[in-house]
């Protein structure tokens, strides 16, 4: 479908593809919530957009993201992670031929237009107007688990397709991240350490595949 758009058709190999993925989860997960957070007037805070949190100066948290990065390492390892990883399987002969450079280039890709979406939206658009909402009414903890719980439900489903064992990890990280994004009332220490097993993951398949491990 991607290859029969004006553009994205022209692309070479399986990037059509991969770049309407990343496309959909900006526009989808990202610009349209967040047009119409500000036509609602929310502010960036309210929705799990601040660096204001103390974890992100705790040193335990930077020693968790390489922790992460190697927890991603180790699941690829998986042979039908391996074989569903990374969304452009041409990235790994084009890391091959000109180095590691494509492959810094698709994670950044990744992280903006694929990772900050994903968790503003199941994490902050999903979560902070209501769990904040139930909070000033005074509906306590069970409220806010049970909205913890209502964001993983979509969050998990979206797996549906992708190895059981990422679809089972999506489900635990869906409510381990709505819990860290709500207790620090961010998205940000979540979507780092989500982007960090990202990059253990890809970066394991590929660099092994390019001959680099």
């Amino acid at each position: 479908m991607a290859a029969r758009l004006p553009v994205l058709g022209r692309l070479e190999g399986d990037l059509p593809g991969y770049w309407a993925r990343f496309a959909l989860s900006f526009i989808l997960l990202g610009a349209a919530p967040a047009g119409l957070a500000v036509a609602f007037r929310e502010r960036p805070a309210d929705l799990g957009l601040s660096l204001e949190t103390g974890l992100l100066r705790a040193p335990i948290f930077w020693i968790l993201v390489p922790v992460a990065t190697l927890i991603g390492a180790l699941g690829a390892t998986s042979p039908d992670l391996g074989s569903f990883y990374p969304y452009s399987r041409d990235l790994i002969g084009r890391v091959r031929e000109a180095g590691v450079a494509p492959f810094l280039g698709h994670y950044a890709a990744y992280f903006f237009l694929y990772y900050l979406p994903w968790e503003f939206f199941f994490r902050g658009f999903l979560l902070f107007p209501f769990a904040l909402a139930a909070e000033r009414e005074g509906s306590g903890p069970t409220a806010v688990a049970a909205l913890v719980l209502f964001q993983t439900i979509p969050s998990t489903l979206l797996h549906f397709g992708h190895p059981i064992s990422e679809l089972a990890g999506a489900a635990i990280a869906g409510l381990a991240f709505g819990l860290l994004a709500w207790r620090t009332r961010s998205i940000v220490p979540g979507l780092i350490l989500h982007a960090a097993i990202g990059l253990g993951t890809d970066g394991f398949i590929v660099l092994r595949g390019a001959g680099y491990l």
